[in-house]
Protein backbone atom coordinates (compact mmCIF):
# COMPACT_ATOMS: atom_id res chain seq x y z
CA UNK A 1 0.00 0.00 0.00
CA UNK A 2 1.61 3.27 -0.81
CA UNK A 3 -0.96 5.73 0.85
CA UNK A 4 -2.52 5.36 4.23
CA UNK A 5 -5.99 5.91 2.83
CA UNK A 6 -5.66 2.85 0.83
CA UNK A 7 -3.88 0.90 3.81
CA UNK A 8 -7.20 2.01 6.01
CA UNK A 9 -9.53 1.04 4.09
CA UNK A 10 -8.00 -2.75 2.70
CA UNK A 11 -7.46 -3.14 6.52
CA UNK A 12 -11.48 -2.69 7.28
CA UNK A 13 -12.05 -4.88 4.41
CA UNK A 14 -10.18 -7.33 5.27
CA UNK A 15 -10.94 -6.97 9.25
CA UNK A 16 -14.62 -7.45 7.67
CA UNK A 17 -13.63 -10.69 6.74
CA UNK A 18 -12.55 -12.37 10.14
CA UNK A 19 -9.47 -13.52 9.12
CA UNK A 20 -6.76 -12.87 9.96
CA UNK A 21 -4.50 -10.52 8.05
CA UNK A 22 -1.26 -8.18 7.14
CA UNK A 23 -1.20 -4.55 5.74
CA UNK A 24 2.32 -4.23 3.68
CA UNK A 25 3.22 -0.88 3.11
CA UNK A 26 5.55 0.83 0.14
CA UNK A 27 7.75 3.28 1.74
CA UNK A 28 10.94 5.52 1.44
CA UNK A 29 14.35 5.78 3.00
CA UNK A 30 13.03 8.58 4.34
CA UNK A 31 11.03 6.67 6.63
CA UNK A 32 7.39 7.39 5.24
CA UNK A 33 4.88 5.92 2.85
CA UNK A 34 4.44 6.98 -1.04
CA UNK A 35 2.17 9.54 0.64
CA UNK A 36 4.48 10.79 2.84
CA UNK A 37 3.05 9.64 6.03
CA UNK A 38 6.05 8.13 8.46
CA UNK A 39 5.25 4.09 9.35
CA UNK A 40 4.60 4.94 13.12
CA UNK A 41 1.63 6.94 12.28
CA UNK A 42 0.46 4.64 9.56
CA UNK A 43 0.40 2.00 12.09
CA UNK A 44 -1.74 4.30 14.49
CA UNK A 45 -4.14 5.31 12.18
CA UNK A 46 -4.69 1.56 10.80
CA UNK A 47 -5.19 0.56 14.61
CA UNK A 48 -7.44 3.43 15.13
CA UNK A 49 -9.69 2.89 12.11
CA UNK A 50 -10.40 -1.08 12.90
CA UNK A 51 -11.97 -3.39 15.39
CA UNK A 52 -10.14 -6.49 13.99
CA UNK A 53 -6.35 -5.30 13.61
CA UNK A 54 -3.52 -6.41 11.70
CA UNK A 55 -1.68 -9.53 12.49
CA UNK A 56 1.56 -7.41 11.91
CA UNK A 57 2.40 -4.29 9.14
CA UNK A 58 5.76 -4.74 7.02
CA UNK A 59 6.92 -3.54 3.62
CA UNK A 60 7.19 -4.75 0.22
CA UNK A 61 9.03 -3.85 -2.62
CA UNK A 62 12.29 -2.51 -0.93
CA UNK A 63 15.48 -3.48 -0.13
CA UNK A 64 16.35 -4.18 3.11
CA UNK A 65 18.46 -1.23 3.33
CA UNK A 66 15.68 0.79 2.58
CA UNK A 67 14.10 -0.52 4.89
CA UNK A 68 17.26 -0.49 7.97
CA UNK A 69 17.09 3.33 6.90
CA UNK A 70 13.29 4.08 7.01
CA UNK A 71 12.81 2.48 10.44
CA UNK A 72 16.04 4.70 11.85
CA UNK A 73 14.19 7.93 11.77
CA UNK A 74 12.92 9.02 15.52
CA UNK A 75 9.60 9.08 14.19
CA UNK A 76 9.59 5.73 13.64
CA UNK A 77 11.83 4.30 16.30
CA UNK A 78 8.97 3.67 18.66
CA UNK A 79 7.54 0.90 20.78
CA UNK A 80 4.48 0.61 18.36
CA UNK A 81 6.77 0.36 15.26
CA UNK A 82 8.56 -2.42 17.27
CA UNK A 83 5.97 -4.13 18.79
CA UNK A 84 3.75 -4.26 15.09
CA UNK A 85 6.49 -4.43 12.24
CA UNK A 86 6.64 -7.94 11.10
CA UNK A 87 8.56 -7.88 8.03
CA UNK A 88 9.54 -7.60 4.12
CA UNK A 89 9.29 -8.94 0.76
CA UNK A 90 13.06 -7.71 -0.41
CA UNK A 91 13.77 -6.15 -3.77
CA UNK A 92 16.68 -6.83 -5.00
CA UNK A 93 17.63 -3.15 -5.73
CA UNK A 94 18.15 0.20 -3.75
CA UNK A 95 16.92 2.57 -6.67
CA UNK A 96 13.53 4.18 -5.65
CA UNK A 97 10.18 3.21 -7.56
CA UNK A 98 10.44 5.96 -9.68
CA UNK A 99 14.28 4.75 -11.02
CA UNK A 100 13.17 1.59 -11.53
CA UNK A 101 10.21 2.58 -13.42
CA UNK A 102 12.60 4.55 -15.93
CA UNK A 103 14.78 1.26 -16.41
CA UNK A 104 15.42 -0.50 -19.58
CA UNK A 105 17.20 -3.40 -17.60
CA UNK A 106 16.82 -5.17 -14.35
CA UNK A 107 19.11 -3.42 -11.23
CA UNK A 108 19.33 -6.31 -8.97
CA UNK A 109 21.83 -7.02 -6.58
CA UNK A 110 23.18 -10.90 -6.08
CA UNK A 111 21.67 -12.78 -4.22
CA UNK A 112 24.06 -13.39 -1.50
CA UNK A 113 24.78 -9.92 -1.22
CA UNK A 114 20.66 -9.47 -0.49
CA UNK A 115 21.18 -12.07 1.49
CA UNK A 116 23.42 -10.17 4.05
CA UNK A 117 21.37 -6.97 4.07
CA UNK A 118 18.76 -8.84 5.01
CA UNK A 119 20.54 -10.56 7.96
CA UNK A 120 21.57 -6.87 8.62
CA UNK A 121 17.98 -6.09 8.94
CA UNK A 122 17.17 -9.24 10.75
CA UNK A 123 20.41 -7.92 13.87
CA UNK A 124 18.53 -4.44 13.07
CA UNK A 125 14.40 -5.37 13.76
CA UNK A 126 14.39 -9.39 14.38
CA UNK A 127 11.57 -9.39 11.74
CA UNK A 128 9.66 -12.63 11.22
CA UNK A 129 8.67 -12.38 7.62
CA UNK A 130 11.37 -12.82 5.32
CA UNK A 131 10.47 -12.55 1.55
CA UNK A 132 11.16 -11.64 -2.18
CA UNK A 133 9.95 -9.25 -4.37
CA UNK A 134 10.78 -7.79 -7.52
CA UNK A 135 14.03 -9.38 -8.59
CA UNK A 136 13.91 -12.07 -6.89
CA UNK A 137 13.69 -16.14 -7.21
CA UNK A 138 14.40 -18.96 -5.70
CA UNK A 139 18.01 -18.48 -5.24
CA UNK A 140 18.02 -15.49 -3.05
CA UNK A 141 15.32 -16.59 -0.32
CA UNK A 142 17.55 -20.17 -0.67
CA UNK A 143 20.25 -17.74 0.37
CA UNK A 144 18.70 -15.91 2.88
CA UNK A 145 16.80 -19.22 4.72
CA UNK A 146 20.30 -20.91 4.35
CA UNK A 147 21.82 -17.92 6.81
CA UNK A 148 18.89 -17.99 9.38
CA UNK A 149 18.69 -21.51 9.63
CA UNK A 150 22.79 -22.03 10.21
CA UNK A 151 22.36 -19.31 13.08
CA UNK A 152 24.87 -17.12 10.16
CA UNK A 153 23.13 -14.02 11.16
CA UNK A 154 26.68 -11.88 11.12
Amino acid sequence: MPALSEAIGMAKAMGNTGLPYIISFMIRDNGKLIDGTTIHDAILKIDDATEQKPICYMTNCVHPTVLIKALSYPFNKTKLVQEHFGGIQANTSQLSPEELDNCCDLKSSDSISLACEMMKLYRYCNPKIFGGCCGTDNTYIEEVAKRIASGHIP
